[in-house]
């Protein structure tokens, strides 16, 4: 066995080796299929591998393009080999399993067209070969169009009128085989004669067609080169301008054989066909042009502009021309129109209409008044009956309306509401009976109350009344206990709290009446309405914080708030009750007031100065119709605390700092005055002017001294300043220069002078 399968193994390597050199005849080694492929596509190749018995059995598989081998399996030693350059991207998958087994190709290119070949070596059988002729289609690009001039068509060609020769080219890029290129209108071939152009690798259609009514559809130029896909295609329209074919006037409404009905509403419809763009469709009467009366519309199942025209005959219309004319606005003047024309053929039935007579306006009538209509009739025959109608039913004889209604005229004395509605009369002849035009009588009345009498939504006060016509005016009327009536006029039902003056209690007293200019209300409407749920809420989420030096009170807005209460209160100086020490507003909108917090959420801040332990601070939302229920906040202990100062700091406080600053410069002053004293002192000469204290004598001193003796002989005892710098041996004046009687006893010393007024002087 080992001999053997040495024996397989060489044979094998000799023919890998020699493989090449081998040249595959198509039809003579083996059969060959067909096969076709889209580029970048993938072809999947079969090859019949299965031994003719069963003693046989595979040894080798190797595929070939165009005799160059580029797959290969050996089935005993499992070898698989593949030619790097055509597998160069791994596109080549072969399925060793199946029956027959596959050779997959992958990411078709241009160069992948050849012949393909497998070899299949058995241990016993003679080789086997398989071919497959490979065939890789590249499809064109779209179709596009030009026109005659070289200019790319889109969609839709110029304008063409019928009779024109339409010249169009259909061009594709590409394609392998070279497609082939056809005209279509709608399913219809038209024309199939490609060809080539002078530019490299590009086919073209030329279509000359003829343009007429029956060919003006939807062009298609379609490309194919394979049945693998459907063709390439692209469309567009010819835009060709058609005047209309066909003209046609029949009457929809009012006429019986084609007779019209004088005084009856006629209806007549004109359908244009075949005209390209829409027409206008234009009626004349007489050759009077009836333009303001048409009404065109287009019918796309039809294909076909239809224009309705709705008129009463009368007798002057009998044998007058209809005509209805489709003209197409872009066509030249001689072939742009055509039309159809009927002669109208008028019967004479009575002409009807309702008047009411009075001084009253048309169609009003206050109540209690008197009603008095009339039917006046044109008709040939004369008219031998009359007929009256109320919202559509027959008025009867009696009741409210009284026993002659058969007669042109109806007559009713008092008109209540009931009497509101809808009034017709039918006049009959020979020829027919005909309905007037109904005239709706509106019965006017003056306002009155309807329940609910008052409403609120919202901050709007609603008078619910009735009355015709609607009231324009009406007169409101507040009350409030403990504060001043209110009275407004509106010219609308509806009254805006905005617009009364506040404060509001938590009900008031609401009454209205209206006026319509027919009469005023009798009875007000007259409510009590609660107001209390305008107020805001409560406030629910508030803190109390201590910054910038003081305490804050912060609270999350609530709704329908415009401003917040903030009040402040400190324990009385007995510390048994609370005292409301500050009691402040704040307003929403205050820039100030509305801050954002970290979490970029709005708060209303309200400053409240230094807590102590015990106060309470409390915070209340208020608008316009008063406060909610105050929010209580008291200060913890941690709080307090906190906003306790540093010891230093109340040396960083800027009264103090001046105050130091000022004993500091005031140190600074003194010191340097003695030291400049001193300096001075020590500079100066010791013979300086004397510097006399001149005493300003009291009665107390005088008397002393008229009592005292001869002072001149006494001259140590005169009176000097102690500023004086003078010795006792000094010359001096004497005090005997008074020339003062005295009497001599003994000496008594001078009173206290220290308290007279004193100056200094120099001598």
């Amino acid at each position: 066995m080992d001999r053997r399968m040495r024996v397989f193994k060489a044979l094998t390597l000799l023919m890998i080796i020699i493989s090449p050199v081998i040249a595959f005849v198509a039809g003579a080694d083996g059969p060959v299929i067909f096969q076709e492929a889209l580029e970048n596509d993938n072809a999947t190749l079969f090859c019949d591998s299965t031994p003719d018995s069963n003693d046989d059995e595979l040894m080798l598989l190797v595929w070939y393009k165009d005799n160059e081998s580029i797959y290969s399996y050996d089935v005993r030693v499992g070898i698989e080999w593949c030619n790097s350059v055509f597998n160069a991207s791994g596109r080549i998958i072969a399925n060793m399993s199946a029956s027959p087994t596959t050779f997959t190709i992958s990411a078709l290119r241009e160069n992948d067209q050849a012949l393909y070949h497998c070899r299949v070596e058995f241990l016993l059988s003679p080789t086997r070969n398989v071919g497959v002729n490979l065939s890789v289609t590249v499809l064109p690009s779209e179709p596009f169009f030009l026109d005659e001039l070289g200019n790319t068509v889109i969609n839709k060609t110029r304008p063409y009128y019928e009779g024109d020769t339409l010249v169009l080219s259909c061009l594709v890029i590409g394609g392998r085989p070279p497609p082939k290129i056809s005209w279509y209108s709608g399913e219809s071939l038209v024309d199939a004669t490609d060809s080539i152009t002078d530019i490299p690798n590009v086919r073209q259609n030329e279509l000359f067609l003829p343009l007429s009514r029956d060919n003006a559809d939807k062009l298609y130029c379609k490309a194919t080169n394979t049945q693998l896909v459907p063709p390439q295609e692209s469309s567009l329209w010819i835009e060709l301008y058609l005047p209309a074919n066909k003209v046609s006037i029949h009457w929809i409404r009012g006429s019986s054989n084609g007779a019209l009905n004088a005084g009856m509403i006629a209806v007549a419809q004109c359908i244009a066909y075949g005209s390209h763009p829409i027409p206008d469709l234009i009626w004349y009467l007489d050759h009077k042009r009836l333009a303001p009366h048409t009404n065109q519309t287009w019918d796309g199942t039809l294909q076909a502009a239809v224009s309705q025209i709705q008129f009463t005959p009368n007798v002057a219309d009998y044998q007058r021309i209809l005509k209805c004319e489709a003209i197409n606005p872009i066509m030249p003047p001689d072939r742009n129109s055509k039309s159809d024309v009927v002669t109208l053929n008028v019967t004479f039935a009575p002409l009807v209409e309702i008047v009411q007579l009075g001084d009253k306006q048309r169609n009003e009538i206050a109540e209690l008044d008197s009603l008095h209509l009339k039917c006046q009739v044109k008709a040939n025959p004369p008219v031998n009956k009359f007929m009256w109608y109320y919202n559509d039913a027959d008025i009867k004889t009696g009741g409210i309306w009284g026993d002659n209604i058969h007669s042109h005229e109806l007559i009713i004395e008092e008109v209540t509401r009931k009497h509101s509605g809808k009034y017709a009369c039918a006049a009959r002849n020979i020829i027919g009976e005909t309905r007037a035009d109904p005239i709706n009588i509106i019965v006017l009345y003056p306002p009155e109350c309807i329940k609910p009498a008052i409403t609120l939504i919202k901050e709007t006060l609603t008078c619910n009344v009735k009355g015709l016509p609607v009231p324009d005016t009406y007169f409101w009327h507040i009350h409030q206990p403990e504060y001043d009536s209110q009275h407004l006029t509106t010219g609308s039902a509806s009254l805006s709290l905005d617009q009364l003056s506040g404060p509001f209690s938590d009900s008031i007293n609401v009454s209205c009446e209206a006026e319509n200019g027919i009469a005023s209300q009798e009875r007000s409407c007259t409510k009590i309405i609660k107001v209390g749920h305008l107020k805001p809420p409560q406030p629910q989420r508030c803190d109390l914080a201590f910054e910038y030096k003081e305490f804050q009170i912060r609270c999350i807005p609530v709704e329908n708030a415009t401003h917040y209460e903030l009040s402040l209160w400190r324990l009385s100086t007995t510390n048994t009750s609370l005292v409301l020490d500050q009691k402040r507003s704040i307003e929403v909108g205050n820039s100030l007031a509305l801050m954002q917090n970290a979490n970029e959420q709005w708060l209303v801040r309200g400053e409240l100065g230094l807590l102590k332990a015990g106060d309470e601070a409390s915070a209340a939302a208020c608008n316009r119709y008063g406060c909610s229920a105050a929010l209580l906040l008291r200060p913890t202990e941690t709080l307090l605390s906190a906003a306790v100062p540093p010891w230093w700091e109340f040396f960083t406080r800027r009264d103090m700092g001046i105050s130091f600053g000022v004993v500091l410069l005031l140190i600074m002053f003194v010191c340097s005055t003695i030291l400049a004293i001193r300096l001075v002192r020590r500079t100066r000469p010791k013979a300086q002017a004397p510097i006399i204290q001149v005493l300003q004598l009291d009665d107390v001193t005088r008397d002393y001294l008229s009592r005292t003796g001869d002072m001149h002989l006494h001259p140590s005892r005169s009176l000097r300043s102690n500023s004086s710098d003078y010795s006792d041996g000094a010359e001096s004046p004497s005090l005997v220069d008074c020339h003062c009687t005295h009497t001599a006893r003994d000496w008594v010393p001078p009173p206290d002078v220290t308290l007279t007024l004193q100056r200094e002087s120099a001598v």
